[in-house]
């Protein structure tokens, strides 16, 4: 197995001399131990010993031995001052029998550990010598750095030689813009979507849907009918303000049709019975469902259904990990509760929400909308019932029919696997779709969120996929680690009519270049618009689930990552508990709330 490079070619290290690792090469030590490190573990079990068994250079090396389950970790005492903004490669040398090891650069303020992992490179089983080569950048409140190997469950390794460097940021790379098929914006092609419900009081709510390509003076008239009777206009004057309507018939409601005109036209735009406060729909089997999806599958203007059952989740955290039991079934129903088809998942996607995800969309502009989903192939399953290897697929459906499409290999589950708990993070898996040229529809896929993230932009047209671009944070500052969150947001930050990616505390710009990031970790809730009227552009509000010494609820400019306010002093653990609305009509914008929700539960 290959190492996981943090730094390649375009590092490029400074003239600085090189910091003074103490007993970089462990040739130094009393009996069995090594001057200069020390070795924890969570269970104070197994051992870190010099070696000459095995060793890169000179006499000897550190033999790193542990059983069980839990994390382990061998530091060096050696601690180097560190300013903000300051960049170091830090390497090692590594021989691996068993499981995995990872060496990190740590983070401290006043001797306190502010991160844990501010770079860090791993490498699984080879037993070959790899050279670990891992790239850090200072972040704020640092100033001081040390070297640690960590690791998890059983391991038989060796490390030698270690070192860091001061270095240079690496170089972003050009990438081009992105141009689709489309020469104009795809927009769904829906109607009215006329809608008569009948209140408890007898009177009905009529309400229709404005269309982003009225014109600013649209007017309407609304026309009710009763048993088959000459419609009759409600309105005295045209519609302009609202798009809705309510009407007191002098009949049973369940009698009357309503039919919506523009005013002072006699062609209809639609049509609606007056019903109760919803509309059932029957399914095609004795089951629930888990989510849906909305879209026009067959081009009548009309919302029609995608839901995925049965209504099951399973975390792939160990703490909330079970076997999957009845496959996820994907079920297309039309807008009147017609069944359309099924698409079984089958074994190879766990039922979970984090393996499946899908989105219904249309993706090529022919005003049909298709399903797009993560999909695999036979009974790939481990003993326990994990999913571990096997083909995975971004497959793309027809909406009418659930015909296969097209497919293209999803982003490759190794390079997570190979890393500390790599099942737990290799199964975050993400679906949605951006407008990276301001007129194309285009399938972003995502997978992972809490240390590695690797996202691969996609158009649908004329029948197949065609990559457009592809990011990984594997070579980017420690600070687009670890960021993501349970969704994505696609908004137009910098207003140059291309959408940009909010993936959650960093964003990736039209093109797929990194934008920026907040660096304070996974947020559990995020609310992105116009949240603030007296300055211009976007704004975020995050509420950080990781603990924080401040910010942990915050405002921040959508186009630069730049926190405006938030709230200084630490919260624990931000959890789903939070909302942003204009709660409060007498002061302009939005107002925000988050809860803090560990042990010691309070609100701000």
């Amino acid at each position: 197995m290959r190492t996981s490079l943090m730094c390649l070619c375009l590092l490029g290290v400074c003239a600085a001399a090189e910091l003074a690792v103490p007993n970089a090469s462990f040739e130094e030590g009393a009996g069995e131990g090594a001057l200069g490190w020390k070795w924890w573990s969570r269970t104070n079990a197994g051992s870190a010993v010099r070696t000459a068994d095995a060793q890169h250079s000179l006499g000897h090396s550190m033999c790193i031995r542990h059983d069980g389950p839990r994390d382990w970790a061998l530091s060096s005492e050696g601690r180097f001052p560190a300013r903000p903004g300051e960049c170091y490669l830090a390497t090692a040398w590594v021989k691996v029998r068993k499981g995995t090891v990872e060496l990190a650069v740590v983070a401290l303020r006043k001797g306190k550990t502010l991160s844990w992992d501010i770079g860090s490179a791993s490498a699984g089983a080879d037993d070959k010598w790899l050279r670990l080569e891992a790239f850090a950048e200072v972040p704020q409140d640092c100033d001081q750095v040390y070297l640690r190997f960590v690791g998890q469950g059983d391991v038989l390794a060796f490390v030698d030689d270690v070192s860091i460097v001061p270095a240079e940021r690496p170089k972003a790379s050009e990438r081009p813009k992105v141009e689709g098929s489309a020469t104009q914006r795809v927009r769904e092609k829906l109607g009215r979507g006329l809608v008569a419900v009948i209140g408890q009081d007898g009177k009905v709510h009529v309400s229709w849907r404005a269309l982003d390509g009225d014109p600013p003076a649209v007017a309407f008239d609304l026309y009710r009918s009763t048993g088959g009777e000459e419609p009759k206009r409600l309105n005295e004057q045209p519609i302009v303000t609202t798009t809705d309507f309510t009407d007191a018939p002098p009949v049973q409601a369940a009698q009357c049709t309503y039919i919506l005109r523009e005013a002072g036209k006699t062609d209809d735009l639609d049509k609606a019975v007056a019903k109760p406060q919803y509309v059932s729909i029957r399914l095609d089997g004795n089951h629930t469902f888990q989510k849906v999806g909305i879209a026009d599958l067959d081009g009548d203007g009309r919302l029609d259904f995608v839901i995925k059952q049965p209504n099951t989740n399973i975390d792939p955290a160990n703490d909330y990990w079970k076997r999957s039991e009845t496959p996820y079934k994907l079920e297309a129903y039309s807008a009147d509760g017609g069944f359309l088809w099924r698409h079984d998942l089958g074994p190879a996607i766990e039922t979970g929400i984090w393996y499946s995800p899908y989105i219904v969309y249309d993706l090529d502009g022919d005003g049909k909308a298709e399903v797009a989903a993560k999909t695999g192939e036979g009974d790939p399953r481990d003993a326990d019932g994990r999913v571990q290897s096997g083909p995975e697929y971004l497959t793309i459906l027809s909406g009418e029919t659930g015909k296969p499409l097209a497919r293209v290999d999803w982003p490759s589950r190794e390079p997570f696997l190979r890393r500390p708990n790599g099942y737990n993070y290799a199964s975050r898996n993400q679906l949605g779709v951006a407008y990276l040229d301001g007129r194309t529809p285009c399938l972003i896929v995502e997978r992972g969120t809490y240390n590695l993230i690797v996202v691969v932009a996609y158009e649908f047209h004329a029948g197949k996929l065609r990559e457009l671009w592809r990011w990984s944070n594997e070579r980017e500052p420690r600070r687009y680690w670890g960021q993501g969150a349970h969704w994505m947001h696609a908004a137009d930050v910098d207003a140059d009519g291309r959408d940009e990616l909010i993936l959650c505390s960093f964003a990736l710009d039209d093109n797929g270049a990194p934008l920026w990031s907040t660096g304070l970790g996974h947020p559990d809730h995020l609310y992105l618009g116009d949240l603030d009227p007296a300055r211009p552009g976007l704004e975020i509000y995050f509420g950080i689930e990781a603990r924080q010494p401040r910010n942990g609820m915050c405002l921040a400019d959508a186009a630069t990552g730049q926190i405006l306010w938030g709230i200084q002093k630490p919260t624990r653990h931000v959890h789903a508990s939070g909302l942003c609305s204009d709660i409060d009509p007498r002061f302009p914008g939005a107002e925000c709330y988050s809860s803090d929700t560990d042990e010691k539960k309070q609100a701000s």
